[in-house]
């Protein structure tokens, strides 16, 4: 099954209430009701897809953070080992423990780059998502409104008595 854009099923909701046929005298439509529930039950299955979109998007995020995480633990390892040697083969203390700093800095560096990466583009993807979201439900309560009656406008009453209206009846 292709995903379908919610969008898509805004802009077919909007085209059957504008398709309706309006009831003389009224403010209301008349439209196919099937039509119209089976947009709004693809709706339901839509929108948690485009949730579970979401989710997705976090866990990745997560997990790109987590393996950079394993990778940034992974390069301080083999500067301690790399350290160990040098100090073990050449005795040079000082110039291992500058090494060492280098790496685990170098290995930070390329860890956040890492993290701060992933948390952008976890971040383009949520704000698209809050968008789209909020697009949708502002053109559904615009349907909503729009199927909504309206009271019918009250007329003013006449504050002339009965027989005074009946006398202006019988001379015309």
């Amino acid at each position: 099954m292709t995903p379908i854009d919610i969008l898509y099923l805004v802009d077919r909701l909007e085209a059957v209430l504008n398709a309706g046929q309006r009831v003389p005298f009224t403010n209301k439509i008349m439209i196919d009701e099937r039509e119209c529930l089976d947009i709004v039950d693809q709706m339901r299955i839509v929108i948690p897809e485009e949730i579970k979109q979401a989710r997705r998007v976090s866990q990745d995020r997560d997990r790109i953070t987590g393996q950079a995480q394993e990778e940034a633990e992974r390069i301080v390892a083999r500067a301690h080992e790399q350290a160990d040697r040098l100090m073990d083969e050449q005795g040079l203390l000082d110039r291992a423990r500058e090494r060492e700093r280098e790496i685990i800095e170098q290995a930070e560096l390329q860890g956040q780059d890492v993290r701060d990466g992933a948390d952008g583009y976890a971040l383009q993807i949520l704000e698209d998502l809050g968008r789209r979201l909020g697009t949708v439900t502002g053109e559904v309560q615009a349907g909503i409104d729009s199927l909504r009656p309206r009271p019918a406008p009250v007329a003013p009453r006449d504050s002339r008595s009965y027989a005074a209206l009946r006398e202006e009846e019988e001379v015309r």
